[in-house]
């Protein structure tokens, strides 16, 4: 790889400061993008979010979506939802710090599911050149999520409060359009 970086990720997180460090230093005048998950070290948390040429962009309780498709016995699913949203949630804690310089924009899941446009675009414009003024022309596919707002029902009943996450319904599914939807109406 260009600049001597390996793409082991024993190497990686061995020293994940210095491989960060070397990663932007290798590719001066380039954007640098890379997903960071509770599943990650989270070591370099806080050099992240004090950088104010970082720009942060969360989707929080996204990591369930994995657990959701996972047939593992739902005791294992619970106990590593809860490692999963305690990590999440000291990591929402430094992103919210005042110490924090980087731009941060935080979505919950149900939020971006609801409207998954905006943040996409907003996220797409910052991160691809700037010569493409096109916008999005369609949501990308996403996950099947039928059952899981019922999922994290599952969750609560196991003594889990799913709160990151945002709030999912659990009678109707995400991409029902509600019976009694409500007609747009002009105000003059």
């Amino acid at each position: 790889m260009n600049g001597a970086l390996s793409d082991s990720a024993k190497l990686r997180d061995y020293n994940p400061r210095a491989f960060l460090a070397s990663l932007i230093w290798n590719t001066r005048g380039e954007r640098q993008c890379f997903q960071f998950s509770p599943r990650d070290r989270q070591a370099i948390n806080w050099d992240i979010a004090k950088d104010p040429n970082a720009q942060i962009s969360v989707i929080s309780g996204a990591w369930s979506v994995t657990l959701f498709k996972s047939n593992q016995n739902f005791s294992d699913i619970r106990r590593e939802a809860a490692r999963l949203q305690q990590i999440e949630s000291k990591h929402l804690e430094i992103l919210r710090s005042s110490w924090t310089k980087a731009r941060v924009r935080i979505w919950t899941m149900a939020e971006f599911i609801e409207a998954p446009m905006e943040p996409l675009q907003t996220i797409i414009d910052e991160i691809g050149p700037q010569q493409n003024m096109r916008g999005l022309a369609e949501v990308p596919k996403m996950a099947d999520l039928t059952g899981f707002g019922q999922f994290l029902q599952n969750l609560k009943n196991q003594g889990m409060h799913p709160y990151l996450m945002g709030n999912f319904p659990v009678a109707h599914e995400m991409h029902e359009s509600p019976a009694n939807a409500r007609k747009p109406y002009l105000v003059r």
